[in-house]
C-alpha cells in the first residue's frame, strides 16, 4: 500500500531538518496533497518505495533495510559512496569529511598557521587594532569563509603571531642591508597625542643593491623619553647603528630638518649633515610670507575662511552662489601656519572662488567686514603667482623612491635663477621683495660648505646631468672627483701598479688560468682575442703600467664623452649597464646616488604611526608601536 502510495505522487524529499548520516542519501518523506512533507517517523526508501520505521532520527532500521534489501547500496553508504543523491542533498558531507576539514584547520596544522599568519599581516600592513579579531562582522566573514578554523584571540596576536613576524621580517631586513656598501640615513622627532604626548625618534636607512634598485627601509620608531639633546640623538644612532649591525664608516649622510639640535648631533657625525630640502624652502618662504602686507592679507583670507568654516548658514549660502555663478562646488580650504603649501592652497582656492564669496557676504550686513579689501585682494593674487610654480617642486620631492641628492643642484638652480627671478617692469615692488628674501635665504643655505661640493658632485655622477650644473672650473672639479674616487677604492687596487711590476716576471695562477683557456679556444673568435689581447700588452709596454689615478682619469673621460640620458630616464638602470665599465666611478655612484634629498621618509614614519597610535589604541605599549611601524613598511 505503501509502496502504491509512493508510486503515485512520484517524489521523495528530503528531512525538513539536515540529516548528517550517509544513510538519509537513500531515504525521504512524501507530501501530502496540501505540499506539506509528512514526517511521521516512517522515511520511504528511494529504491523499494518501502516506508521504514525511524523515529527519533534513529537510522540503524535504515541501515539494516538496505543490508537486507539493497546490499550493494548498504557497501555504497558504508564506505561513503552515494549512488543516487538527489539534487536537495548533494551537498551534504559524511563525518568522515567534516572530521577531515576539521583536522585540516585544527590549531597547529598547516592551514590554520596560514591563516594566522595571514590575519597578523592584515593586522600590520593596515594598520587595524588587535581588537579586530574578536568583532563580530570579522567573525562572521571567517565563519562564513572558513568554518572550520578558529580565530585566535587578540593576546595571541598581539602577544606570539606579531613579534613572531617582527622577528622573521627583521632577519629578512638584516640580510637586505649587508648587500649594501654605503647607507643614508633620515632621521625625525615626533610627538604622539596619546598619554600627554608620547615622543618617538624614527630611523630610516637607504643604500643601493648589487643589482642597482634604490632600497628602504624604515628600522625604528622609537619611544624617545629623554631630553631631545644632541647628545642623546648621537647615542641613540650609535645604538641603532650597532642593533642593525651597519658599521659607522659606511653611512655617508644622515638628513634631517634644520632643528638647531639635530644639526649639532650631526654635523660631525658623519660625513655629511644634509638639511631638508622642502623644509630650506619653506623656511625660505616663511621669510616672504612674514612680511607685514603679506602676514595682513594672509591673516583676512584666513579669518574669512574661519568664518565660513564655523557657520553652516554661510556654507550654504556659499554653495548656492556658487550655481548661481556656474563655479565649481568647492569649499574653502584652511591652512597650517606652519606650512606654506598649504597657505598656498587656502590662498588659491579663495581666489578662485571669491565671486561666490563675496556674494554670499553680501546677502548678510552682520559680515561685511570679513570682505578682504581691494589692495589685500592684490597682495593674495601677487602671492599666488610666486608660490604656484613652488609647490610643483614641493610635490615633486615628496617622492621617496627617486628624490636623491643629485636632484638638488637643478631645482635649487631652476628655483633660483628662474622662477625668483626679478622681471624689471612687469613685477610690482612688492613680488620683487618677496622673490629677493627667498633667494637669499635659500642660496645662503647650500653655498660656501660641504653640502653644496657633494651636491655639484652628486649632481656629476648622475648621467642625466653630469657638468651642465658644475660652478666651478670643470677641470678642477674633475680633479676633486678624481681624488674622491680614489679614496674609494679597494687598498689592493690603490696598489695595482705596484703589484704589477713585482709580479711582472712570474706569471700568476689567474695569467696561468687564462693562458689555458686562451691555449682551449679555437677558430676566428681565438684568433681575434689572442690579436687584440697582444695589442693592448705592447701598447701598455709602450706607455708603461696605468696608475690608479690615470684609469680613474680615463673611466671620466669616457663617462664624459658618453651621451647623457633623458631626464625622465632613471640613472640606476644607467648605472647598471656601465658599472662594470667604469667600476671606480661605480663607487661613487652607489655612495652618492642613494642619499635622500628631504627627510619625507621619516616624516611617512609618523604619519602611519599617528594611524597606529588610534584610539582605538590607547593602550599599545611603546615597543608593539615600533613593531608594527617597522611590519608596516617592510612587510611586502
Amino acid at each position: 500500500m505503501a509502496a502504491e502510495e509512493g508510486s503515485r505522487d512520484g517524489t521523495i524529499f528530503p528531512p525538513s531538518k539536515r540529516r548528517r548520516s550517509e544513510v538519509w542519501s537513500y531515504f525521504g518523506y512524501l507530501k501530502n496533497s496540501e505540499g506539506q512533507l509528512v514526517e511521521d517517523g516512517a522515511p520511504v526508501c528511494r529504491t523499494c518505495r518501502r516506508k521504514v520505521s525511524a523515529k527519533g532520527s534513529n537510522t540503524s532500521n535504515l541501515l539494516t533495510h538496505l543490508r537486507d534489501h539493497h546490499p550493494q547500496l548498504h557497501s555504497q553508504c558504508k564506505s561513503g559512496a552515494t549512488s543516487r543523491p538527489s539534487p536537495s542533498t548533494s551537498g551534504t558531507q559524511t563525518l568522515q569529511q567534516v572530521f577531515q576539514k576539521q583536522a585540516a584547520h585544527a590549531p597547529g596544522s598547516k592551514n590554520a598557521d596560514e591563516l594566522t599568519e595571514a590575519i597578523a599581516f592584515a593586522i600590520a600592513k593596515d594598520m587595524m587594532p588587535f581588537q579586530m579579531v574578536e568583532r563580530p562582522g570579522f567573525l562572521k566573514i571567517m565563519k562564513t569563509a572558513v568554518p572550520h578554523y578558529k580565530v585566535p584571540t587578540r593576546n595571541y596576536f598581539s602577544k606570539t603571531a606579531i613579534p613572531k613576524m617582527y622577528n622573521t621580517v627583521k632577519t629578512d631586513v638584516k640580510k637586505s642591508l649587508a648587500q649594501a656598501d654605503y647607507f643614508a640615513a633620515t632621521t625625525d622627532l615626533w610627538t604622539s597625542e596619546r598619554g600627554g604626548g608620547e615622543p618617538y625618534i624614527s630611523f630610516t636607512v637607504h643604500f643601493i643593491t648589487p643589482e642597482w634598485q634604490l632600497t628602504s627601509h624604515c628600522l625604528e620608531s622609537h619611544f624617545f623619553p629623554d631630553d631631545h639633546t644632541a647628545q642623546n640623538i648621537e647615542e641613540f644612532f650609535d645604538n641603532m647603528l650597532e642593533e642593525w649591525d651597519i658599521p659607522k664608516t659606511k653611512l655617508v649622510a644622515v638628513t634631517t630638518d634644520n632643528a638647531a639640535n639635530m644639526a649639532k648631533a650631526f654635523e660631525d657625525y658623519t660625513e655629511l649633515w644634509l638639511g631638508c630640502f622642502g623644509h630650506n624652502l619653506n623656511l625660505a618662504i616663511s621669510k616672504a610670507l612674514r612680511m607685514q602686507r603679506v602676514d595682513a592679507a594672509v591673516k583676512a583670507c584666513r579669518h574669512l575662511v574661519q568664518a565660513f568654516s564655523r557657520s553652516w548658514k554661510k556654507k550654504r549660502a556659499l554653495r548656492e552662489k556658487q550655481v548661481v555663478l556656474n563655479l565649481p562646488q568647492k569649499a574653502l580650504i584652511h591652512d597650517v601656519v606652519t606650512r606654506w603649501g598649504s597657505t598656498f592652497k587656502m590662498v588659491e582656492r579663495f581666489l578662485s572662488q571669491q565671486q561666490a564669496v563675496c556674494a554670499a557676504l553680501a546677502t548678510e550686513r552682520g559680515v561685511w567686514h570679513l570682505m578682504p579689501k581691494d589692495t589685500d585682494i592684490s597682495v593674495l593674487e601677487q602671492l599666488c603667482q610666486l608660490l604656484e610654480p613652488l609647490s610643483t617642486f614641493t610635490d615633486a620631492l615628496c617622492s621617496e623612491t627617486r628624490v636623491t641628492l643629485s636632484a638638488i643642484k637643478p631645482v635649487l638652480d631652476h628655483i633660483t635663477g628662474d622662477v625668483l627671478d626679478e622681471e624689471g617692469e612687469q613685477d610690482s615692488a612688492l613680488l620683487k621683495n618677496m622673490k629677493r628674501a627667498i633667494r637669499e635665504d635659500l642660496t645662503k643655505r647650500y653655498t660656501g660648505n660641504k653640502v653644496n661640493e657633494v651636491m655639484q658632485m652628486a649632481c656629476f655622477i648622475d648621467p642625466r646631468f653630469k657638468t651642465s650644473f658644475i660652478e666651478a672650473p670643470v677641470d678642477d672639479f674633475v680633479d676633486s672627483c678624481v681624488q674622491e674616487a680614489l679614496n674609494l677604492a679597494p687598498p689592493q687596487i690603490r696598489q695595482e701598479p705596484e703589484e704589477e711590476q713585482s709580479y711582472s716576471s712570474t706569471p700568476t695562477a689567474a695569467a696561468a688560468a687564462a693562458a689555458a683557456k686562451q691555449k682551449s679556444l679555437a677558430g676566428l673568435s681565438g684568433l681575434l682575442k689572442k690579436i687584440t689581447s697582444a695589442r693592448q700588452q705592447r701598447e701598455e709596454q709602450a706607455s708603461g703600467p696605468a696608475t690608479p689615478e690615470d684609469k680613474v682619469r680615463e673611466e671620466v673621460r669616457v663617462y664624459l664623452s658618453l651621451p647623457p640620458i633623458q631626464a625622465e630616464d632613471d640613472p640606476l638602470v644607467w648605472w647598471r649597464g656601465h658599472a662594470s665599465e667604469l667600476p671606480h666611478l661605480a663607487r661613487m655612484a652607489k655612495k652618492l646616488m642613494c642619499i635622500p634629498a628631504t627627510s619625507v621618509p621619516s616624516e611617512r614614519v609618523f604619519s602611519a604611526s599617528g594611524y597606529i597610535v588610534s584610539p582605538l589604541r590607547n593602550c599599545l605599549k611603546a615597543d608593539k608601536v615600533n613593531m608594527l611601524t617597522f611590519l608596516h613598511f617592510n612587510l611586502k
